[in-house]
């Protein structure tokens, strides 16, 4: 080795050293799971509006957990809010996607098809005792990003053949995220005693490639501000108290009035066991009452209150909806719109899933193939494109009527490009086909496309002509 390698590879080596404070890119999970005894308690159950506020204030400041918390325990106890977050959050990791080249060298092309292959094959597993997850886990992960406003990841690299391949995943808590007060940046923060409030800077404190942070536009908020969790939070928690009225009602409104009168001169313990009397007969429908009690039965007439709560509980679920997927038509029954009302309300989802698709793949090539393809590849190695393939899929009847139209029209239409479109891939010699295709024997005659008729045979060479003599052999 000359001394000019020798001096390039000290450099190479010491420009990839970590800096201060940093986790070098290799094996090794970095961010542990909590234990349930450390992990914050639950705030929900009987919340008033006074908590609420108390929460978001204390994430207008940077503290995020009990707004984290609260909206998660909303999301459990909603069915609708449920329904529309894992709707949006489901639907990115069933698209198809692919790793796609962003330069013209062979080793750019290389680099892309190993990246592609390795992002197929981290399916997930252990590491240290936590569970790690695949690709379409690590999506879905991420996705939870529109609720709360960002999302964070750990990606576990194993070693092969000296290349550093992701094993899976680390998804991480959004509770375990805190926005420093003084500067604003994301910290990751575990009240375990081991980090000093507001925690470790997740830009600064790790090395590229092995944390996944993920921050989509939502709001257009400040970053601690962001996601649709403040959006949300109030209307689920208004369904849930016009929900539990309306159960209170509905268990009164088909029981008896029991009302029980008195004598004036009655003491504390009489009345009292009045009052017992009238509470067990909501459940046995039995009494048994002094001589001196007068005890009435009264059916309460038609109550109006339950349109009031129905009501209510659809508007509120409608604007949820409109907030997580543009619209509602998709996902709420009724005689509010023609079907071509409710095939444009979809595509309004679909521009959405687009959206979503186009700021993941930006992160990902950010925070995960820029670092491994340079860890792997070098410096001068083009990064690839992380790609959802988002187009919707072919209508193969309008499509082929189309295509058949054009081409009796006069149109050239390259078959390659065809079966691009439909997914029907070029059959082998010896596959069975369907169609009119060839009878056994019969030769394809090309057709000249200026007259439409069996083109002419290319002329052959005169060593290739059957009917030229041989040539004379060499002496």
């Amino acid at each position: 080795m000359s001394l000019f390698q020798t001096f390039a590879t000290w450099l190479r080596g010491r420009a990839a050293r970590p800096r201060r404070g940093e986790v070098p890119l290799g094996p090794g999970l970095t961010i542990a799971d909590l234990p349930l005894y450390a992990q914050y308690q639950r705030i929900g159950g009987s919340t008033t509006p006074e908590q609420v506020t108390d929460a978001i204030r204390s994430a207008d400041v940077g503290t995020m957990w009990p707004l984290v918390t609260l909206a998660n325990d909303a999301r459990r106890k909603d069915g609708h809010l449920q329904s529309i977050l894992g709707t949006r959050e489901m639907a990115l990791p069933s698209l198809p996607w692919e790793v796609a080249t962003r330069g013209s060298r062979r080793k750019d092309r290389k680099a892309a098809a190993w990246m592609n292959e390795a992002l197929a094959d981290a399916w997930g597993g252990r590491e240290n005792d936590s569970e790690l997850v695949g690709l379409r886990g690590l999506l879905a992960h991420m996705q939870s990003g529109v609720f709360h406003g960002y999302a964070l990841a750990e990606t576990v690299y194993e070693k092969h053949g000296g290349l550093l391949y992701p094993k899976g995943w680390n998804p991480v808590g959004a509770y375990r995220v805190h926005f420093d007060p003084t500067t604003g940046r994301p910290c990751w923060y575990d009240p375990t005693g081991t980090q000093t409030y507001p925690g470790i800077d997740i830009r600064r404190g790790f090395a590229p490639g092995k944390v996944l942070f993920y921050q989509p536009r939502i709001t257009g908020d400040d970053a601690h501000r962001e996601g649709l969790s403040r959006v949300l939070l109030w209307a689920a928690l208004f369904r849930n108290w016009s929900l539990r009225d309306w159960v209170a009602l509905g268990e009164l409104s088909w029981k008896p009035w029991r009302i029980g009168t008195y004598e004036p001169d009655a003491d504390k313990d009489a009345i009292a066991a009045l009052r017992l009397i009238l509470r067990q007969m909501s459940a046995s429908g039995v009494a048994m009452l002094p001589a001196k009690t007068n005890l009435k039965v009264e059916w309460p007439a038609g109550n109006k209150q339950e349109a009031t709560h129905k009501s209510l509980n659809e508007y509120l679920a409608g604007e949820m909806s409109k907030a997580v997927l543009g619209q509602t038509l998709t996902t709420e029954a009724g005689n509010r719109g023609a079907r071509s009302l409710g095939e444009v309300h979809d595509l309004i989802r679909r521009d959405i899933l687009a959206y979503d698709a186009a700021c993941v793949a930006e992160c990902l090539r950010r925070d995960l193939l820029g670092p491994l393809v340079r860890r792997n590849f070098g410096d001068d190695v083009a990064i690839p494109e992380f790609r959802f393939l988002t187009e919707k899929p072919v209508d193969l009847v309008n499509f082929a009527q189309g295509v058949s139209t054009l081409a009796r029209g006069g149109l050239r239409i390259p078959a390659a490009w065809v079966r691009e479109r439909t997914g029907i891939p070029e059959p082998d010699p010896d596959e069975e086909v369907m169609g009119p295709g060839l009878a056994p024997g019969e030769v394809d005659v090309p057709i000249d496309p200026d007259t439409g008729l069996p083109a002419e045979p290319p002329a052959l060479a005169p060593a290739d002509d059957p009917a030229s003599p041989d040539p004379a052999p060499e002496e």
